[in-house]
């Protein structure tokens, strides 16, 4: 390109030599994709999460950002052959699609080592699986892999058996006959056994030994809230009333920083919502496994943070370890040494003593290979409470969830069934409903109040439900949130009836109300677009939104100002 710029200033000359270096020039360049590359350098940094960095230093970004920006050079390099190891890791369920259709549209060769099962099926046609310190391969992906595998496991064990009684009998007949009248052909019979090869017996994956058990619950609803806005200072994300059913397994979906752990936090009691409260049913016993684990701390040993977690002795806490694979001397080992796996498994060992009925946990499978997967699977499959949790790993949302509550462009889209059930109706061209926020309600979850009904009610008492969440539940982390933290819109529902009672602050509340409509069809509209892959036209919706939600800003603190005057 720079060679083409050189030459464009002296074209004008019309010296034949030059415009036949520039000819020469510009082929290459177009040859190499030259005129293509920057449409596909945004392609690709939109398609990972990255459209939106592209005027930020790479010192600036954060390791999972810098892991996907390496991602993205391996992939704009266009080689003939991909070695790509683990390139899921901090990628988002968008990111993720993306990148699979990205690779199946290639035709370099790809040799991927991963633990997201569902891109392994979308984008292997063979399966190299190493067992026992052999490599073994396998046609199709992930899935065929897990069938061949347990089929070739199956006959294996069978032909092990057969083979088991027959040396059986024949070891049987040598101790008989060695010494009597049939000694030669016991004798024979031997020679014959030590040239006999074995059959091994397959090497299974560890069983799971662990389980978890609820605690029962009399109600049909046990978490529940009003119209929700949820965030820190300001929203990330707002959504209508939401009931989560007994016995449902709930899977919370979204991009990196859509609000989903914030969402998580504020339905456990870790966060106060900005507006709106949580009501967790009578008796609800809440036990919340965070991303960050923070609670183990890397001084203490697998049985002291056993022992920390609940009153008993060493004994009774090295029982409930070895339910939970931790047997022997492993139970001396330091936190901080202790796998993904290892410490996933030593939290849920704690959490068990709560005999929790709601079960919340944030990425519980960050860190966990392919049998801890499985094996984690398998617990929750056969625990008897509700289940929430958070997760890009779609093949576990599969196989666990009942409903998913899909975080976008900070609102909340509600599918009843699992993630292949949504991927059909997507397919056919439609998407899950949204979750309409429509403002405070007056009354407790399920008490008759109509959302958006009714007038607000007013800061105080509003401030005192959000602090009320969840009474008569034993939340594993509940917390008092911070007056700070309050919304200055939760300050201004004080007068919110007063103001209502004046035709000017009526036509501000209009005005506010068409433009969050308006706010939220273009938050919906820049979340298309952004799959679409189409990063010119995100960045100009982007810029609208933008420069919208600032208008609408403006418009609250007019609002505000107008109650201030009433007030006087």
């Amino acid at each position: 390109e720079r060679e083409l710029q050189g030459l464009e200033a002296d074209i004008a000359t019309g010296d034949p030599e030059t415009l036949e270096r520039y000819a020469d020039a510009q082929h290459h360049f177009e040859h190499a994709g030259g005129y293509d590359f920057e449409a596909t350098l945004l392609r690709v940094l939109g398609g990972l999460g990255l459209g939106g960095l592209l005027d930020r230093e790479v010192a600036t970004l954060s390791g999972g950002e810098r892991t996907r920006l390496g991602l993205a050079r391996v992939l704009l390099d266009d080689p003939d052959v991909l070695l790509l190891d683990e390139p899921t890791n901090h990628l988002d369920v968008a990111a993720l699609e993306w990148l699979e259709n990205f690779l199946v549209e290639q035709e370099a060769t790809a040799v991927i080592a991963s633990h997201d099962r569902w891109f392994l099926d979308r984008v292997t046609s063979r399966t190299l699986s190493i067992e026992d310190r052999t490599v073994v391969e396998y046609r199709g992906g992930y899935s065929h892999y897990a069938r061949q595998r347990l089929d070739r496991e199956t006959a294996q064990m069978r032909a092990h058996a057969r083979q088991a009684e027959e040396i059986a009998r024949t070891e049987e007949f040598i101790r008989r006959y060695g010494a009597g009248q049939r000694s030669k052909e016991a004798r024979g019979r031997g020679k014959k056994l030590a040239r006999v090869e074995r059959i091994e017996a397959p090497t299974q994956s560890t069983r799971h030994s662990w389980g978890l058990e609820a605690a029962d619950l009399g109600s049909d609803t046990v978490l529940e809230t009003t119209a929700l806005a949820v965030g820190y200072s300001d929203p990330v994300m707002r959504t209508g009333p939401l009931r989560v059913a007994r016995d449902a397994r709930v899977a919370l979906v979204g991009a990196n920083g859509a609000g989903k752990t914030t969402l998580v936090r504020t339905l456990v009691g870790d966060l106060g919502p900005l507006e709106g409260y949580v009501s967790a049913a009578p008796g609800a016993r809440v036990a919340y496994l965070e991303q960050a684990q923070a609670e183990l701390t890397g001084d203490q040993t697998v049985l002291e943070a056993m022992r920390s977690a609940g009153a008993m002795d060493d004994q009774e806490a090295r029982n409930l370890l070895a339910r939970f694979l931790f047997r022997g001397d492993e139970v001396n080992r330091a936190v901080s040494v202790l796998s993904g796996g290892e410490r996933s498994r030593l939290a849920l060992a704690r959490l068990s003593l709560r005999h929790a009925n709601l079960l919340v946990l944030d990425e519980p499978t960050n860190h966990l290979d392919l049998a801890a997967r499985e094996q984690l699977e398998a617990v929750l499959a056969a625990y008897e409470g509700t289940l929430i949790f958070v997760s890009h790993d779609r093949y576990f949302i599969d196989k666990l969830a009942s409903e998913l509550w899909l975080i976008s462009g900070g609102l909340l889209r509600r599918w009843e069934g699992n993630w292949s059930s949504y991927q059909r109706e997507r397919a056919a061209g439609r998407d899950a409903p949204v979750i309409e926020f429509v403002g405070s309600t007056s009354g407790r979850p399920g008490g008759g109040a109509s959302p958006g009904l009714r007038e607000r009610d007013s800061g105080p008492r509003q401030q005192k439900d959000a602090t009320r969440r969840g009474e008569g539940a034993r939340f594993e982390r509940a917390k008092t949130p911070s007056p700070d933290r309050t919304r200055p819109a939760l300050r201004r529902n004080a007068k919110a009836s007063e103001l209502r009672r004046v035709s000017g602050t009526r036509a501000l509340e209009a005005r506010i109300a068409a433009m969050e409509l308006q706010l939220r069809q273009l938050t919906e509209k820049v979340a298309q677009i952004a799959q679409s892959g189409n990063y010119l036209e995100t960045r100009r919706i982007g810029e609208e939104h933008a420069a919208l939600e600032r208008s609408l800003k403006e418009l609250y603190e007019e609002w505000a100002r107008a109650g201030e005057a009433e007030k006087e």
